[in-house]
């Protein structure tokens, strides 16, 4: 009988070590994930804000060559809603490819009634295992204030359709009051600077926490856009987000968030002539 059950402990091992359990897990296929819920304003060209319609997102960012599959996400309520999240390619050089859920609403209200406070739980699978609902939580939080951008070049402030792509370009914005550090030393809250060519999604990237270029956090009070990155005569897209986490944890071994952010997006122009083979629809 003695000899039975130790049979039993050893096959209980070998099954929880091959991966049939919900373990701790490593970021091999996954840099970290969670959810966010975004207050969207596009700045016109003399720095006024009009406002968008309110964002919500869930993704999970995978690592350079990770896998993940059967991604999903479990919505707060009694009525447990679950959504599966997709596959979406990057083209960009700067971050990685993504499994995204995302939706617009109305307006605020409407983004509460369809993306409701409360516990988000992902589920997904990964080459080393199963997260299996990691729950992120959004609690008594409010929108940081919309970041308003400014152009520098030659230490001086630019016209948004003046920029030189021949200098470095200073992006600036004031300073971000409501960022903390966090107090569980995983994520401090973060700022993003992105820029889109007519080509190419994100050709620009402040960088995502735990991935190769790193991050901006709340200190940051400017990015620099090396000289020569962009192209004359031509017109790009680009946001700047202050976001604050309202809850972080690792305790699948893989970083997990829940955020509440604003974006402030803007259109530019680059002086010279144009070349006009660049930009192919």
């Amino acid at each position: 009988m003695l000899r039975i059950l130790l049979i039993i402990i050893s096959l209980i091992s070998l099954l929880s070590s091959c991966g049939f359990e919900t373990q701790t897990l490593s970021q091999k296929d996954v840099t970290f994930f969670g959810t966010g819920k975004v207050s969207r304003y596009q700045q016109t060209k003399n720095g006024s804000l009009e406002l968008l319609k309110p964002l919500f997102f869930a993704e999970i960012f995978i690592s350079e060559g990770g896998i993940v599959n059967n991604a999903k996400i479990k919505f707060p309520g009694t009525e447990s809603i679950t959504k599966k999240l997709e596959y979406r390619y990057s083209e960009s050089d700067e971050i990685g490819d993504v499994m995204y859920l995302s939706g617009f609403a109305d307006n605020y209200e409407d983004l509460e009634k369809k993306f409701p406070m409360g516990d988000y739980a992902f589920s997904f699978n990964t080459s080393v295992g199963e997260v299996k609902d990691s729950v992120v939580s959004y609690k008594d939080r409010t929108f940081p204030v919309h970041p308003v951008i400014i152009f520098k070049q030659d230490n001086k402030k630019i016209a948004i359709d003046a920029v030189d792509p021949n200098k470095e370009l200073i992006i600036t914005w004031p300073k971000f009051n409501e960022g903390n550090a966090d107090q569980k030393g995983l994520l401090d809250d973060p700022i993003f600077v992105a820029i889109d060519s007519c080509m190419v999604e994100d050709v620009v990237h402040s960088g995502r926490p735990f991935e190769k270029n790193g991050y901006l956090t709340y200190r940051a009070s400017q990015y620099a856009v090396p000289a020569d990155t962009f192209e004359p005569g031509q017109t790009y897209s680009m946001y700047v987000e202050h976001a604050i986490f309202t809850d972080t944890h690792d305790e699948t071994g893989i970083p997990a968030f829940a955020t509440l952010a604003s974006s402030t997006y803007m259109d530019f122009m680059t002086l010279g002539l144009v070349d006009p083979n660049y930009c192919q629809n």
